[in-house]
């Protein structure tokens, strides 16, 4: 094969290639939109709920805003924690987070969530505790 045709053909795959990338780039820029959703219940004497923002890969990390209200003055603490889901629909519990401070206040955590089998539903579970007991609780998927 002579010189000039090799190049040629080096050229050709380099412009495919770089068609492919142009391509790709402007999909991507789409799909990566952030995604907002939002699970909240209530239960005897808490309410609570979980607030995410996520970009179309499950791989990718969650913005998570968690929030929870004591509800009724009864000496209980209360809590909330994020809940997801894998491809698999294995569901995952991550930390609880207690709100001590007595009826009518509120506390909100700001975290992040990621994990290498994937996030492909996001809830809250909310729960009413006396001691390390739960008495109540409630879940919501977003």
């Amino acid at each position: 094969m002579s010189r000039l045709k090799m190049m040629g053909r080096a050229s050709g795959l380099v412009l495919t290639a770089t068609a492919l990338m142009v391509g790709t780039a402007g999909t991507s820029s789409a799909a990566a939109a952030a995604v907002t959703r939002t699970a909240s219940c209530s239960t005897t004497g808490a309410s609570g709920s979980s607030t995410t923002v996520s970009g179309s890969d499950p791989y990718g990390e969650v913005k998570v805003t968690l929030r929870v209200k004591d509800t009724l003055a009864d000496g209980h603490h209360v809590r909330v924690r994020f809940l997801s889901k894998t491809s698999g629909g294995v569901k995952v519990t991550w930390q609880w987070r207690s709100n001590t401070d007595g009826n009518g206040t509120t506390k909100v955590w700001e975290t992040t969530a990621q994990t290498t089998y994937g996030i492909y539903e996001k809830g809250v579970e909310v729960a009413r505790f006396e001691g390390s007991t739960l008495l109540n609780s409630c879940t919501d998927w977003g």
